[in-house]
């Protein structure tokens, strides 16, 4: 009995850590999609108007999200996505993907990757401040040394500081309204229908500005960019839900940090920008300070866990 018990325990183990690592892969790829994506955003930045770039890439992943959720059948719960969690999700995404865009033109990639790296800090911190949640000395402590790797990287009152450093961050709690949000969404609501709200909502602000400028028809090498860089939008979406849902968070989210390599590298090889000593110990600092709050949150949850445990087995007894 001992011996198939281990068995099944061994098999369940190699499961586990199967589906862990097709969830790290799944990661990795997601932020690899998101890093080619970034890159072509940037290098067409200079060739349009910003509203138009978000215009013409946002249509083609509203047509992406559109047409999964035909496939899906998901149209059966589209009275369940219209709520307010949706409503404010919606917009979270939305100003993030407009804040990120501005910043993305006019500040070095690898810099500005490193600052959205914040968001988990920081949704500590809302957690803390605004809903309640007990947050430790540790993960508080975590929170302030990952915002002073941020000002080692924008470096405010020097020759090196740029204002759109600022839209970064305000990218930053964009994704933070989005991520809190996204828990108040009805869970029977599918992912690629969550998407297509959030890429109505930026095709209808984007469309708005482009229409109150001067439209210009993109060069075809440029609208080709833009098609691809909202196929690779959708394509690190959908690994990112593959990710999380295959593996344990607490083995698949830090591979999120894999983005700063690549924007690192796509800041060498296609920018010719190369971090100087300053920013890479400010993306250093951010990216320790965030695994720790993630190794926290698991030793949290463990503790949790084991109490509940411990009060069901007192109640049985």
């Amino acid at each position: 009995m001992q011996e198939k018990a281990s068995g099944r325990v061994s098999a369940d183990e190699t499961s586990q850590s199967r589906s862990n690592l097709r969830g790290i892969l799944a990661i990795i790829a997601a932020c690899a999609a998101f890093a080619c994506g970034d890159t072509i955003m940037k290098l067409v930045a200079g060739s349009l108007p910003t509203s138009e770039l978000i215009f013409i890439r946002g249509v083609f992943v509203l047509l992406g999200a559109v047409i999964a959720c035909i496939w899906m059948g998901a149209f059966r719960v589209f009275h369940r996505a219209l709520s307010r969690a949706m409503a404010v999700r919606a917009a979270g995404d939305s100003g993030g993907a407009w804040s990120f865009q501005l910043a993305l033109a006019r500040m070095p990639y690898a810099e500005l990757s490193s600052i959205s790296q914040l968001t988990p800090l920081v949704i500590t911190a809302v957690s803390a401040l605004f809903l309640g949640e007990r947050v430790g000395w540790r993960r508080w402590t975590a929170t302030a040394i990952g915002f002073a790797g941020i000002l080692l990287i924008i470096r405010p009152g020097s020759s090196a500081f740029t204002w759109w450093a600022l839209v970064g961050i305000v990218s930053v709690f964009c994704s933070v309204v989005r991520d809190l949000s996204t828990r108040n969404v009805d869970r029977s609501v599918p992912p690629p229908m969550i998407t297509m709200f959030s890429a109505a909502l930026t095709v209808t602000t984007s469309a708005i500005a482009a229409i109150a400028g001067d439209w210009a028809w993109p060069p075809p090498m440029v609208l080709i960019g833009l098609i691809a860089a909202g196929g690779f939008s959708l394509f690190g979406q959908w690994c990112t839900i593959i990710g999380v849902r295959s593996g344990e968070l607490s083995a698949v989210v830090p591979f999120r940090y894999s983005i700063i390599i690549f924007a690192i590298l796509s800041g060498i090889f296609v920018f010719g920008q190369f971090p100087d000593a300053l920013t890479l110990l400010g993306i250093a600092i951010i990216c320790g300070a965030g695994l720790y709050t993630f190794h926290r949150e698991r030793v949290r949850r463990t503790e949790v866990m084991t109490q509940v445990q411990a009060k069901a087995q007192e109640a049985r007894a």
